[in-house]
């Protein structure tokens, strides 16, 4: 007989079955982080429908994450989708996708969640949890890979018991691997990876009723990523950069989460500062030393939560929360000329430029949100519920914007001017559900709810003296059914969406001056299917399918400055495809044996808001083939089985497109072991 634990998942702020959340979403276990080898967030977007994960500068800068064909595509704005981890949310995009390790569980939820979530979140919410330390055990884990390019990765984890209600555990990790893109202007090879970091967890129980968890973390990541080549042959030729590009970014913060059992609730504060630094410097990607190019960045914030979650009953069950968030963000923003230009270069009546001309932008926007929300189940019947939520939400934006040059009364990518600018908005967010068993362990849900997005300001080289862009807003509308039959050996999930967006803020680029317009109306629609099977013991098959149409219906101010409409949404494929297979069977009495097989696949896409660069279709074969014992493990590991050509970013930089790499087939070994 096969016994299968039920997987639980938090979406909805309570420890509930996957089954019983009347929404869609992805959900992988620790078994299924280490099996995918998901080590940065971009690794779970991956192997989801639907969902994808960018940069948009190249390594890990100003990630760009898309549910749902809705994605954040202008870097400086809020956050399209709620990144939270362990409780926390994470306001930084440039440190989304840093590497991620010890977790317990990330749940990827799709469409707006403002009602139970902290910050709002218009596409969708992150849950990221860390394994947490465990009351009376202590033991150390390790797990190291080597593998092609001289990738070296290493993991250690400490878990103490301090006495019986006291618990330690300590993370510590590191990553190298040599670049493997060769640069024909500059030589060497680019695109490596060295990053590291740790997290340190103390969980105390001063009583039966209240618990508390204090944490600290730290991570670097730095190296050559960020450099482009021309789009369509990098693959084959590598960079042709004069001037390399490089970047780092380190994230560090700390929390203090106390949770009280009041009897009828859980009373949850979650107190937590988070900070981050980061820079990049290089040139335009091309073989000419002319221009230079970079930024600097310094990324503060502080949050705190509270929190009511009613016990589980028969009659309702409820979430009421309040969110407060304070931030800064200091940026500078700069290009620039290497040799000095003549007269009349760029516009008539331009003077003479020195040799190390220099503009750019500083800038520094700080702002402060709160909001109170709240989400309710009412259990009509026992088969029967009536879902209800509300949010409230105040944001005010200040900016103290810069722009000059190192010469002067001379400016060229964009007005020379100081301002110093603030504004307030408010948004009230409702949503309303239905949700029925119609057959043990098959329900099905209706939801509508609204999303929202704060406005804010053009952060560098804005192209005139309104810096502001106007908030955004949606309306999603929802139904799915979900079942588990046959024991747990068939899992289905089914969701069908409609989104209507207005007033989407929309990233925009022309070779040196960028700005945050608002395209008035973009509407997207599809579905997603997924499907588990466990036929018998030791096989799990694994099925996901997204139909997505995402396009702009009323987009005037296209990235050009032309009109977009009808156009797709970036980042946005028509079809996405997931598929697992692991096999897992008895060696001897102390050894099994392992194998499986995850393919990612996803259609067509464009990069750009006019959709003049386009990603062909593409997908990702990673295998893994191994024997576990009760204490250690040992594996043979191959990621991009097939050295599957694909981009990873790509951008008009004025001289064409140029794009960067994703990154070539790996295969290593992977040892792991617990004492």
């Amino acid at each position: 007989m096969i016994e299968l634990d039920e997987v639980t998942v938090e979406a909805m702020r309570r420890a509930q079955p996957w089954l019983e959340v009347p929404a869609s979403i992805g959900v992988y276990t620790r078994a299924d982080i280490e099996a995918r080898t998901i080590q940065r967030l971009e690794d779970a977007f991956d192997a989801s429908v639907n969902t994808q994960m960018r940069s948009q500068r190249g390594g890990n800068d100003a990630s760009v994450i898309s549910i749902r064909g809705v994605a954040n595509t202008a870097f400086g704005t809020d956050p399209t989708v709620a990144i939270y981890r362990d409780d926390v949310f994470v306001g930084n995009d440039a440190t989304f996708n840093l590497t991620m390790v010890d977790l317990a569980q990330i749940e990827i939820l799709r469409g707006p969640q403002g009602t139970l979530y902290g910050r709002n979140a218009i596409a969708g919410a992150v849950n990221v949890r860390s394994a947490l330390p465990e009351y009376g055990a202590t033991y150390t884990l390790f797990d190291a890979l080597f593998g092609t390019d001289m990738t070296l990765q290493g993991r250690a984890v400490l878990n103490a018991a301090l006495g019986r209600d006291m618990a330690l555990r300590a993370v510590a990790f590191g990553d190298y691997a040599d670049g493997w893109v060769t640069n024909a202007a500059y030589g060497g090879t680019y695109d490596g990876d060295t990053d590291g970091g740790g997290r340190v967890q103390l969980a105390a129980r001063p009583s039966d009723r209240l618990e508390l968890l204090l944490s600290a973390d730290y991570a670097t990541d730095q190296g050559s990523r960020g450099n482009r080549g021309p789009f369509g042959t990098v693959w084959q030729d590598g960079y042709n950069a004069a001037i390399p590009y490089d970047s780092s970014i380190s994230s560090y913060g700390a929390s203090l989460k106390a949770t009280y059992d009041m009897g009828m609730a859980q009373f949850i504060s979650v107190t937590a500062w988070r900070g981050s630094q980061g820079d990049g410097d290089g040139g335009d990607f091309t073989a000419s030393p002319f221009r230079q190019n970079g930024f600097t960045r310094d990324f503060s914030q502080a949050t705190q939560e509270f929190r009511m979650v009613s016990t589980p009953n028969e009659t309702l069950d409820w979430t009421l929360g309040t969110f407060f968030l304070g931030s800064e963000d200091d940026r500078y923003e700069y290009t620039g000329f290497n040799f000095a230009m003549p007269a009349n270069v760029f516009y008539p009546g331009q003077p003479a430029l020195p040799a190390g001309y220099e503009e750019g932008t500083h800038s520094s926007l700080q702002g402060w949100s709160a909001a109170v929300f709240g989400d309710a189940t009412w259990h009509v019947t026992d088969r029967f519920d009536v879902l209800a939520g509300a949010r409230f939400s105040y944001d005010h934006r200040e900016i103290d914007y810069v722009h000059a040059s190192n010469v002067a009364g001379v400016t060229l990518g964009a007005p020379g001017q100081s301002q110093v600018q603030s504004m307030g908005s408010s948004d009230i967010s409702p949503k309303i559900g239905l949700a029925y068993e119609i057959a043990p362990k098959v329900r099905t849900y209706a939801t509508i709810s609204r999303g929202y997005k704060a406005g804010g300001y053009n952060i560098s080289f804005a192209p005139s003296s309104d810096l502001s862009y106007a908030a955004e807003t949606a309306w999603n509308y929802e139904a799915g059914v979900k079942a588990s039959l046959f024991d747990g050996k068939l899992d289905l999930a089914a969701s069908l969406f409609y989104f209507d967006w207005k007033n989407q803020q929309i990233y925009s680029f022309n070779g040196y001056s960028v700005w945050i317009a608002n395209a008035p109306k973009s509407r997207n629609y599809g579905a997603e299917f997924e499907i588990t099977v466990r036929p018998f013991q030791g096989l799990e098959l694994f099925a996901g399918l997204g139909l997505l149409d995402a396009r702009f219906t009323d987009a005037p101010a296209s990235q050009t400055g032309g009109d977009a409409d009808g156009n797709w949404q970036p980042l946005a494929s028509r079809y996405s495809l997931s598929l697992s297979a692991q096999y897992t069977a008895p060696l001897t009495a102390q050894l099994n044996g392992v194998a499986r097989v995850d393919w990612n696949w996803r259609s067509a896409f464009y990069f750009d808001v006019d959709n003049t660069i386009e990603q062909d279709a593409y997908g990702i074969v990673n295998a893994r083939l191994g024997v576990e014992a009760k204490n250690w493990s040992l594996y043979l590991v191959a990621l991009n089985l097939f050295d599957q050509d694909y981009y990873v970013v790509a951008t008009d930089n004025g001289y064409g497109p140029y794009g960067a790499p994703g990154d070539p087939r790996m295969i290593g070994v992977q040892a792991r072991a617990r004492f």
